[in-house]
């Protein structure tokens, strides 16, 4: 009987190339394979895909049916009150003392915020500002709240699933299924790998989350993460600050790469202009706003971005008004199978992260393997990771990416040496079919599960 492996996910899976990679692989070895993750419009509940089973589950109904079997009157109760009024009416009850306090508490925050809300047109000290409104502290931890509890919820719904499946090894990508791994492995005594794709806790910038959530997250990765029987992670970096900040024993590096793919080399005709591409999501500091700036400053070429994101309308706007539309260019999203070939056609491949985070420091994304398989040169922040490839292979050059000038100063030296160029791009494909490929790296985690299924 084939050993059973439940990989446990917070995305409808389909989109997600690390986690079918890792799921492919380990069907190919011999191994049984379901993937958990969250429904989504547009997925079926259940489907076999690559060879592994896909389950998708809906988080709401988790709480409702579990409500439903364990306390039926309550669940027929909550069926027919508002959550609030509900909350409101067991408080009174139960502890009529803590609702007083916590009523008398509410008004007096109620009545400080009109005050504010009074006063917010009168002119204040514009050297020295006062703290934020209470309003909007209290109203980003109060979705945070929910945010967290909702992620609770779901991972036990994903560790009632994983359970049913009787799985010998659990699988958890990210911290966001760490605790569902976690009741897993407690519950059946089986192992648990914690493979995290970034650094969950620094993957914003600063100010965009409350100190709590901060805190209830560097808790929980702080007591799961030495739990697990074995860490993977996408970088070295990565690894290196878990290992030092959480004390966990050992990371195993399994980089992001590509399925080897060999594309025909696109022959250049004619005087046209080399095609900078940058594909990948349209979201803020990714540094696509500076990109776009540089298009004023590069010289015989011209910028193709291809993707989608919430900054794609902003980012459009950028382009007309300063007059760029015949240096940078929208393209059409391709399929994730595709990107590859559809890469193939550019002669630069661009990353321009801005690193506001120490996730982003630390990174070493997708598409960076993507360009070297496309056969492309590189033109890259200048982040540690990043630069120990680009510089170690001489597949491109690196910039600061808060700097259009400088964006376009690292282009130009590409652009203005086409001997150079080509060297790079033929560099880029062979680190591609040499090192940074799949074929290479998928043994990285075949070994892994060999030495869990000895232990």
């Amino acid at each position: 009987m084939p050993i059973k492996i439940c990989m446990l996910v917070t995305n409808p899976v389909s989109n997600d190339p690390r986690v079918r990679r890792e799921a492919l692989t380990l069907t190919e070895a011999g191994y049984e394979v379901v993937v958990i993750g969250a429904a989504a419009e547009g997925y079926r509940e259940a489907e076999w895909m690559d060879g592994f089973r896909v389950i998708r589950l809906h988080q709401s109904n988790f709480f409702l049916s579990w409500l439903q079997k364990t306390a039926p009157r309550l669940y027929q109760t909550l069926r027919h009150l508002r959550r609030p009024t509900l909350l409101v009416l067991w408080l009174k009850d139960t502890s009529p003392n803590l609702y007083e306090r916590l009523r008398r508490l509410y008004r007096s925050i109620r009545k400080k915020q009109d005050a504010d809300s009074h006063t917010s047109g009168m002119e204040r000290n514009p050297v020295m500002p006062g703290p934020p409104a209470p309003r909007g502290f209290l109203s980003k931890l109060n979705a945070e709240r929910r945010e967290i509890l909702s992620m609770i919820w779901f991972n036990l719904a994903l560790a009632e699933e994983a359970v049913r499946h009787a799985a010998d090894v659990c699988h958890a990508h990210d911290l966001d299924t760490l605790l569902a791994g976690s009741l897993v492995k407690r519950r059946t005594g089986k192992q648990l790998v914690y493979d995290f794709h970034e650094l969950y806790t620094e993957q914003f910038r600063k100010g965009t989350k409350t100190w709590a959530w901060r805190l209830y997250y560097s808790l929980l990765e702080g007591i799961l993460a030495k739990r697990a029987d074995q860490a993977l992670t996408v970088c070295d970096s990565l690894g290196t600050w878990v290992s030092q900040r959480y004390r966990v024993k050992s990371v195993i590096t399994l980089k992001n790469v590509p399925a080897y793919q060999s594309v025909p080399r696109v022959t250049r005709t004619g005087r046209r202009d080399r095609v900078i591409l940058y594909h990948g999501g349209y979201f803020r500091d990714r540094g696509l706003e500076q990109l776009i700036e540089s298009a004023q400053y590069v010289e015989g070429g011209r910028i193709v971005l291809r993707g989608y994101g919430d900054c794609e309308d902003q980012l459009r706007t950028l382009v007309k008004a300063k007059g760029l539309e015949d240096r940078v260019s929208f393209a059409a999203p391709v399929p994730m199978t595709d990107l590859v070939r559809a890469a193939s056609e550019a002669d630069i491949g661009v990353a321009p992260f801005l690193p506001v985070c120490l996730n982003t420091q630390f990174c070493l994304p997708n598409k960076l393997f993507e360009y070297l398989m496309a056969g492309l040169a590189v033109a890259s922040v200048d982040l540690p990771e990043m630069r120990r490839i680009v510089l170690g292979h001489h597949v491109g050059v690196l910039f600061e990416p808060h700097d259009p000038r400088d964006i376009a100063r690292a282009l130009n030296s590409l652009l203005g040496n086409d001997p150079d160029l080509e060297k790079m791009k033929d560099n880029a494909r062979r680190a591609a079919q040499l090192l940074y490929n799949w074929e290479k790296e998928r043994h990285v985690l075949v070994k892994l599960y060999g030495d869990l299924v000895s232990a």
